[in-house]
């Protein structure tokens, strides 16, 4: 699934309509939007801060930081075949990505999209995973994705429950037990809000 995260797509327009603004239960801002190439930074900074079990169930490999060729790819989505949304929080002064969702065409289905999901460690379980998970199954469902799956390691626990919540069928994968295959058709039950 990572791989298929990664392709290159010609940018549109940015979807600006898409911004929004939501009251964490501490009343602080949170900030959902699309990303944007200007977010190289943030996004790197994201990454670098997330702990070694969190990069390793986003990337499915040991990273510590994003090459920039990765870099790149990470932030050239088309806003419609591919798609990322990241939530932005205001700590002292600076912006700082927390959570990111994205999704890209499947390398290894032409039916079907990969997506991928990593909230910050510090601020997993309240809720952002699900925010962001929605708003992007949304869009997918809006710009035409009909089958959208995700390759799961077995023992994040976490994403696998996401997953039944939100409708996901789990099956077995065909690179083997380590990884699970969540997959959902969209327009086939709402999306859970």
């Amino acid at each position: 699934m990572a791989d298929a995260l990664l392709l290159p797509q010609r940018a549109r327009r940015y979807p600006a309509e898409s911004v929004e603004i939501r009251l964490l239960a501490d009343g602080r801002p949170l900030l959902i939007r699309p990303i944007a190439a200007r977010d190289a930074d943030l996004v790197q900074d994201f990454v670098r801060r997330l702990s070694t079990t969190s990069r390793y169930q986003r990337f499915q490999g040991a990273l510590r930081e994003l090459a920039p060729d990765l870099l790149a790819r990470l932030l050239a989505v088309d806003y419609q075949r591919s798609m990322a949304f990241v939530a932005v929080v205001f700590e002292h002064g600076h912006r700082r990505i927390i959570g990111e969702a994205r999704y890209a065409p499947a390398l290894d289905d032409a039916d079907a999209t990969d997506f991928a999901l990593a909230i910050a460690d510090a601020w997993q379980r309240r809720g952002i995973g699900r925010l962001l998970f929605t708003k992007l199954l949304q869009h997918a469902e809006r710009n035409g994705v009909t089958r959208i799956q995700g390759d799961v390691l077995h023992d994040n626990t976490a994403m696998l429950a996401l997953a039944r919540q939100f409708g996901f069928a789990l099956g077995t994968h065909p690179d083997g037990a380590w990884l699970t295959r969540v997959e959902k058709t969209l327009g086939s039950r709402a999306i859970p809000a």
